[in-house]
């Protein structure tokens, strides 16, 4: 009875995530980048590897798929959630840059180094909170930085683990740590295998001619 229960329970997640799981091969990036848009666009939830750890991915505009991912994450108080873009361009729709912010970009990006600015309020409230501003970045993972530009615009950039939970550093790990209930709620993961072991991006803020860290990451921040 036991053996049938256990036998049961994997089955059921092997249907749940398995068979949304489709493994990178250097040879597939337009068939995957493809499927993740299509998501995407139609509120789902993706899991994609960034140059840090696993990160969450949704639609930044889309209510719905905000609401899909802190279902997903659980209590974060009133936190909001960063973003990816893929090019300064894009930033520059999203966000006002101040001169210096505008060269701690040059510097920094694409890398891992999150800036929190004036917003332009295209986003989601959800996604943004009870502020005016918000976090975003390029990251210089070229498969994350990829799906952003196929997609057209900006999507989050959370680890995909639980609140208060570890940062997954391969699908493996997150399938161990993540409640059943919570991965049901993901349409694709995108699994490049095990990923260099590094801290969160570094998140700043500029206040005046002042950098302010409001996260220690892999990066400091000097201009």
């Amino acid at each position: 009875m036991g053996y049938f229960i256990l036998y049961t329970l994997r089955s059921k997640v092997l249907y749940n995530i398995d068979v949304k799981r489709i493994s990178f091969d250097g040879n597939n990036g337009d068939y995957i980048l493809s499927k993740a848009v299509s998501i995407l666009r139609n509120g789902g939830l993706i899991v994609y590897p960034t140059e840090t750890c696993y990160g969450l991915g949704v639609d930044m505009e889309n209510d719905a798929a905000v609401d899909k991912l802190w279902l997903y994450k659980g209590d974060r108080g009133n936190k909001p959630v960063l973003a990816l873009a893929d090019s300064m361009e894009m930033v520059d729709k999203y966000l006002i840059l101040s001169d210096l912010e505008k060269k701690i970009a040059q510097k920094y990006w694409p890398g891992p180094v999150t800036m929190v600015a004036l917003s332009k309020n295209r986003v989601s409230k959800k996604a943004q909170g009870e502020t005016d501003t918000l976090g975003m970045r390029i990251s210089d993972n070229l498969l994350a930085t990829s799906l952003v530009g196929a997609f057209g615009k900006p999507i989050s950039s959370t680890s995909a683990n639980i609140s208060g939970g570890d940062n997954p550093f391969s699908v493996d790990q997150l399938l161990e740590q993540v409640p059943q209930d919570r991965l049901e709620l993901i349409d694709l993961v995108i699994d490049v295998g095990l990923l260099e072991k590094k801290p969160s991006s570094t998140v700043i803020k500029v206040e005046g001619m002042k950098i302010v860290v409001l996260r220690e990451g892999v990066v400091r921040v000097e201009i």
